[in-house]
């Protein structure tokens, strides 16, 4: 409880968002290497199949993984 309050109070951000944020950005580094693919990217950042890291990523950046990873955003 004291960890949730914390970080909320530090960050604005509820602990799992802080690092579902910090693992899209991750994500997004390693994207900018296009010998990767996305599916390497997702198991990489801790993402649990490649489908949820391209959702929460369009939603994130309103870009696929692919489409960043091409240069598209």
């Amino acid at each position: 409880t004291t960890f949730y309050a914390k970080l909320k109070t530090l960050t604005g951000q509820t602990p799992n968002d802080y690092i579902k944020e910090r693992r899209l950005e991750r994500a997004a580094e390693l994207l900018k290497d296009e010998r990767v693919t996305v599916a390497e990217v997702a198991y990489q950042v801790g993402m649990s199949t490649p489908q949820y890291l391209s959702t929460i990523f369009k939603k994130h950046y309103g870009v696929t993984p692919s489409q960043y990873q091409k240069g598209q955003h």
